[in-house]
């Protein structure tokens, strides 16, 4: 059953109040004219008040909707649609249109004869507490592929254009997640631009969708420069990745063929050892946005503020799937739970709606959470089931760390016959990928100050002998870190 046909159901089964959830009027304005033609409908807008719903031009002077709801309490309704747009606008914090609002519910509850059915409509949830019983919740849901591939191909009929197979399969994938009025605008242009239809138009796309995560002001999208081949070691994780990466790559045919979509991976360990720049090389690996949560942000300051901001989140995330979503040190976003208190009220919640999230979700959207404390993450959110798989990065092998030091000598141009890459891993042993890069970084400065000499590996051993790695310095929480990895069974990521 599809959205108007649940409408009318519900219309026709005497549901009093119906909030629909959108940001597109035009496609609720059709929606809503074909529940039940033979209804008339009555309009409130907080732009012009009481309207005409087919021309949405006023039928009196402008009014609040508490004016609007008392002088529709006065008419004699049979059978109509009463539809309230901009329904968080004209009843939050206004306790006399919500008292009218349950005023006209009750009248039309009271009366068996009276057809008529009040509809919200909102970008945003709105139900107040003396409303909650009486309303019904819906969300348009978006487009999905063969609604897009309809859409694209009817553009295409119009222009007198046509449209590839390679390219439409494309199209479609790049044009989830938004509406048909953000498709239909991206298509114009693509057309505008070179009067053609086809996969060189996703670049328009992904540029819309950068437009989204801005407008939202709830993710952060992240710049890539970095790639895999930046990363050194993880050769069990890198394998994996670009496992994921080919299905992502070819989804159409990986689904068709039964193939599920990647849910997403933890990693695990020490920081400084890689696990934000795999996190961001994995973005670039994919071919795909890499947006960051701080859930820190997301916290509000009312009641029901931080829940509010968690769903906006990821909605964002799904309208520009397919994406790579990255929650950075993901225990402290759940710390607290079962502690009691408030701020524990707010992060179960939160959690659990994740929680529920990564289990169901559909929207191609790869989940990149990081976490240096595992012992410190809810249980639940380690079982199968919410990532497809969960890698622990300790700090790097001796090997690995030869070539973490060439990434970075290479990186910046200082890689030359000078440099023995054995006895400067033989030296860093418990450095973390963050220290080997900070020593190659202080080793070229020096290198410089001293009159721009080539850069030795003496001069680095220089610098090593001066630092104090992380493994040396917090020696007894690694140590705790990785008993909690073995005794959990988490794979090595190397």
């Amino acid at each position: 059953m599809n959205l108007q046909e649940t409408l009318r159901a519900h219309a026709l089964s005497h549901y009093p109040i119906l909030h629909i959830i959108t940001h597109d009027d035009a496609e609720v304005d059709a929606l809503i004219s074909h529940i039940d033609p033979e209804r008339k409908i009555i309009e409130w807008n907080m732009a012009r008040g009481l309207v005409r719903f087919d021309t949405k031009r006023p039928l009196m002077a402008w009014c609040d909707l508490a004016a609007a709801l008392d002088n529709l309490l006065d008419q004699e309704l049979h059978q109509h649609f009463i539809v309230i747009r901009d329904a968080h606008m004209g009843l939050r914090d206004q306790p006399l249109a919500v008292a009218r609002l349950k005023a006209l519910t009750t009248k039309i509850l009271e009366s068996a004869e009276l057809e008529v059915t009040i509809i919200l409509v909102s970008s945003e949830k709105c139900v107040p507490r003396e409303l909650e019983k009486f309303i019904t919740l819906f969300a348009v849901p978006l487009s999905d592929e063969a609604a897009i591939q309809a859409l694209i191909l009817e553009y295409a009929d119009a222009y007198g254009v046509t449209v590839d197979e390679d390219g439409l399969k494309k199209l479609c994938l790049a044009f989830q997640g938004l509406s048909r009025y953000e498709i239909g605008q991206l298509i114009n242009r693509g057309y505008q631009k070179d009067g053609m239809i086809g996969a060189k138009d996703i670049e328009l796309v992904q540029t819309e969708k950068s437009q989204i995560i801005q407008k939202s002001g709830l993710l952060e999208m992240v710049k890539l420069r970095e790639q895999m081949d930046d990363i050194g070691g993880l050769e069990k994780l890198k394998p994996w990745l670009v496992q994921k990466s080919q299905i992502f790559a070819d989804w159409p045919a990986a689904r068709d063929f039964g193939v599920e979509s990647p849910k997403g991976v933890m990693i695990v360990g020490m920081p400084g050892c890689g696990k934000s720049l795999t996190a961001k090389a994995t973005a670039s690996l994919f071919g795909l946005p890499l947006l960051k949560m701080d859930m820190g942000s997301l916290m509000g300051k009312y009641m029901g503020e931080s829940e509010g901001n968690m769903r906006r989140a990821i909605a964002v995330a799904e309208a520009v799937s397919p994406c790579v979503l990255w929650v950075d040190e993901v225990e402290k976003a759940f710390s607290g739970i079962g502690s009691g208190g408030a701020g524990s009220e707010v992060a179960t919640r939160l959690f659990g709606y994740f929680l529920t999230w990564m289990q169901e979700k559909t929207a191609q959207v790869f989940v990149v959470a990081t976490a240096n404390d595992v012992s410190a993450l809810p249980p639940e959110l380690l079982r199968k089931g919410r990532f497809d798989e969960i890698f622990y990065v300790d700090f790097p092998s001796e090997e690995e760390r030869s070539a973490i030091f060439k990434v970075h000598l290479e990186k910046r141009k200082k890689m030359n016959a000078h440099i023995d890459l054995k006895k400067l891993a033989k030296a860093t042993d418990k450095y973390s990928g963050a220290d080997i890069e900070s020593i190659v970084k202080e080793g070229i400065e020096l290198a410089f100050l001293d009159g721009r000499a080539d850069l030795s590996t003496e001069r680095l051993v220089q610098v090593i002998k001066a630092t104090h790695p992380l493994g040396m310095v917090m020696k007894d929480k690694v140590q705790k870190y990785k008993d909690r990895f073995a005794e959990m069974k988490i794979k090595s990521a190397s």
